[in-house]
């Protein structure tokens, strides 16, 4: 397809979107079920599977439909990161009409895989969605609950590593959007001392936004994090 990468096997977004906006229904269903085995990334095919999911959201966040959220979570397992991306943007598209609805959408995500988990805290955490104090409430509520995986037994994998980078990432994006509530949540963590939740909440505290936003705070909590 024509204009369906703009750099290499950077996906032309613009472009997705525009088709999302556009097309059936029809059209989507069929894209998303384009497996990776026929559409490897960077393939053209691969674009279309994008576009479907982009597609799903974009409907998604005018209609309910259990069926095409199944589909979309199946997808956020899927091995091509742009694909799992799309997934991302699918959900956020759904919480820009439906904010509060998106959490209901989504509320089994959070006991799935780790992929399934790093979908659902990234696009409910998106900072764009963080507008009032319930959507930021529900975001903790979120957060919190995935944070507990790495609390029991994990069997550690890349994907857990994928999940790790992503809770550490919403963490940081919570506190700058409500640093009084969020501050007050992290800490609580922060004071568990546990391995896995004690390098989530260094890289956090090591993400920029939070360095400039509260940098005394951020400096303190990352002494008592090295001296635990």
């Amino acid at each position: 397809m024509k204009n369906a990468f703009v750099s290499g096997n950077e996906i032309n977004i613009e472009l997705a979107e525009e088709f999302a906006r556009v097309g059936t229904v029809m059209d989507f269903k069929r894209f998303i079920r384009i497996d990776y085995t026929d559409a490897p990334e960077g393939s053209e095919k691969s674009f279309l599977t994008y576009c479907g999911i982009l597609g799903l959201g974009k409907y998604l966040s005018k209609y309910y439909d259990k069926g095409l959220l199944i589909q979309l979570r199946e997808r956020a397992n899927d091995p091509r990161l742009p694909i799992r991306q799309a997934v991302v943007k699918a959900l956020q598209y759904i919480g820009r009409q439906k904010s509060h609805r998106l959490v209901d959408y989504i509320a089994d995500w959070k006991n799935g895989t780790p992929l399934e988990q790093r979908a659902c805290i990234a696009a409910v955490c998106s900072p764009e969605l963080l507008k009032d104090r319930k959507s930021i409430l529900e975001a903790l509520e979120l957060l919190e609950w995935v944070t507990v995986t790495f609390v029991g037994d994990v069997d550690w994998n890349k994907d857990y590593e994928v999940l790790q980078e992503e809770v550490a990432q919403c963490w940081a994006i919570v506190v700058v959007a409500n640093p009084e509530k969020g501050k007050q949540v992290m800490e609580r963590w922060m004071k568990e001392d546990h391995l896995l939740v004690d390098v989530m909440m260094k890289k956090s505290l090591l993400n920029n936004s939070m360095q400039v936003l509260e940098g005394e705070w951020v400096n303190k909590w990352l002494q008592n994090l090295t001296t635990q």
